[in-house]
């Protein structure tokens, strides 16, 4: 957007003191914030300085990096550091861990790993909170969870870290500040003794406070703490200026419905039946593109999401989606509970690694079976664990030498560890690695076979080229990918720290709280009353429930379409009279 300074944002570009920054969706809070960023680091920072910018949300990471492009010279976007608290949090821990009675070198514990250990702690009466924290202060690791508690407690109990964390960083801004929680809260307001704090915050998004630690009053706090210099941009819309996209959104959250259309805003009704309803999710997606394209002229529409209040409704806007032998699929990508599928393909990346001979191969069984157990912890329930248990003591028997029948799930495997003794591998990482992933599909085991769905979800080179340039390099290097495991842990680790950017282009298929931080040029938002209610069951005046969806209708930059149940439509459109896009 083109910055207009006006009396507000001039108060924020000369203050030298706390800002709270408050406005809704495309108000320009992330502008004006760049603004005063690029008017810090032209005023000049020390060797080693940066200025700041925190968020919790790894998508609203990558937002603020798309803006910086756009609005900053690219001379000066090397002094931004544009980070989640989780990535600052653990920079710090690395250094200053160790005083908290902990190994010097500490081991991140990826949260796929953490589910793994946790369902596992839970299935033998565990409980997991001790378990955690012993895993912190015995052997080094540390689970997402507890990078905002251990850097709270280096920041209360030093001063000296607080000042050297502080002087790197003269200006931090902190990104949907209402949605910090407690440690993280504690975290800033330390920092802040030594350094500018700018807080950008919208009152009306705050979807999280389910989450523990994340309180209702935290603007509140900010207020009362640290007695900053207000400034109100709230009514401003920069993100969808050409649409009444923000005023639906608004009448939503305010349950003031004007009973005629909105521009930039339709409606489709479907039976609720599954063929009507998967058709409707189809022939919705073609016309929200097509009104979008309308909207934006010449700009061109890139991005959609379709989004649902719960994971079943996900699922089923996916089965939609998908081809069904007579018609062709949308291709589109769904943002899913990664914790079995990231273990899953750590199996794929072991089966890449070579082998240790045939006098090993037992070994290498044990170890696929301790890998394969891991999937099945992380998916959770009864049955699954009950798998993983069965997994987990044949690995043992295999390493004392004994040799597993055949048509068992260790002698299936051990067909498929024998199979990649003699593989020849190409060379190229993604075909070697959909080879590995076909020998799990036809190990001939239903258990070890379903690993390979999860694999298939993953859609690995799509997430991101840092793990394909990771098997790339050990290739190159090798000629084998020895190490392979490693190189994707240190790629996903990579990607949950830094920027966890995804393409942004396509059809995303999402929950509507993963969408937060994120826009996009059309949004559907699927409202099915069995599977994924918009007013989520909650008792009037559905309060949560606006803010939500409020949250989903503004994320879209061109045109909104409601998908609505036709026979049960949710209640918080009732009054809205949309015209069918």
């Amino acid at each position: 957007m083109a910055l207009v300074i006006d009396e507000d944002r001039q108060r924020i570009l000369d203050a030298t003191e706390t800002v709270l920054v408050t406005g809704g969706p495309g108000s320009g809070k992330t502008t004006i914030a760049l603004a005063k960023a690029q008017r810090v680091v032209e005023g000049g920072l020390s060797p080693g300085q940066h200025v700041l910018f925190l968020s919790f949300s790894r998508a609203a990471v990558a937002r603020v990096v798309d803006a910086s492009k756009l609005q900053l010279p690219k001379a000066l976007q090397a002094r931004l550091s544009i980070q989640t608290f989780h990535s600052l949090f653990w920079e710090i821990l690395q250094t200053y861990g160790y005083l908290l009675g902990t190994k010097r070198r500490l081991e991140l514990l990826l949260p796929q790993d953490e589910k793994a250990l946790k369902n596992f702690a839970e299935s033998q009466d565990l409980d997991w909170n001790e378990e955690r924290e012993r895993l912190f202060r015995e052997e080094g690791k540390v689970s997402f969870d507890l990078f905002a508690e251990k850097t709270r407690l280096l920041l209360e109990r030093s001063a000296r870290i607080r000042r050297l964390v502080a002087a790197r960083f003269p200006l931090i801004v902190v990104d949907e500040s209402q949605d910090t929680a407690n440690d993280q809260w504690a975290c800033v307001r330390l920092l802040a003794e030594h350094t500018q704090l700018i807080c950008l915050a919208d009152l009306d998004q705050q979807i999280y406070d389910f989450r523990e630690g994340v309180s209702a009053d935290r603007v509140n706090q900010i207020l009362d703490e640290l007695h900053p210099i207000r400034v109100d941009l709230q009514g401003q819309n920069h993100r969808s200026p050409d649409s009444e996209i923000s005023t639906f959104g608004n009448d939503i959250l305010l349950g003031t419905p004007r009973g005629s259309g909105y521009r930039g805003v339709s409606q489709i009704m479907f039976r609720p039946d599954a063929i009507n309803r998967n058709n409707a999710i189809r022939m919705a997606v073609g016309r929200a593109l097509t009104a979008a394209r309308a909207a934006a002229g010449e700009k061109p529409i890139e991005s959609m999401a379709i989004l649902a209040t719960w994971g079943r409704g996900v699922n089923l806007v996916s089965q939609a989606l998908r081809e069904d032998g007579a018609r062709k699929g949308i291709p589109h990508r769904v943002v899913f509970d990664e914790a079995a599928v990231l273990l899953s393909s750590r199996l794929v990346a072991f089966l890449m690694e070579p082998r240790r001979g045939p006098e090993q191969q037992l070994l290498d069984v044990a170890e696929a079976l301790d890998l394969s157990a891991g999937v099945f912890r992380a998916r959770g329930k009864k049955g699954n664990l009950a798998i993983a248990a069965k997994l987990a003591a044949t690995a043992i028997q295999c390493r004392s030498g004994k040799k597993p029948g055949a048509n068992t799930a260790a002698g299936k495997l051990l067909q498929v560890v024998a199979a990649t003794s003699t593989h020849t591998f190409s060379g190229d990482p993604k075909r070697d690695w959909l080879d590995m992933r076909g020998l799990i599909r036809q190990s001939g085991n239903n258990d070890i076979a379903s690993i390979s769905k999860d694999v298939d979800q993953l859609v690995l080179f799509q997430r991101g080229q840092r793990i394909a340039n990771g098997f790339t390099e050990l290739w190159q290097r090798q000629g084998e990918y020895a190490g392979a495991r490693a190189s994707l842990d240190a790629a996903l680790a990579e990607d949950y720290l830094l920027s966890g950017r995804r393409e942004a282009h396509g059809i995303h298929v999402m929950t509507i709280h993963a969408s937060k931080g994120k826009e996009f040029d059309v949004v559907i938002v699927f409202d099915d009353h069995h599977s994924c209610p918009l007013d989520r069951n909650e008792a009037h005046p559905h309060q949560a429930s606006r803010r939500l969806f409020r949250v989903a209708i503004t994320r879209a930059k061109h045109h909104v379409l409601v998908l609505n149940d036709r026979y049960t439509p949710t209640v918080l459109m009732q009054g809205h009279n949309l015209a069918p896009p």
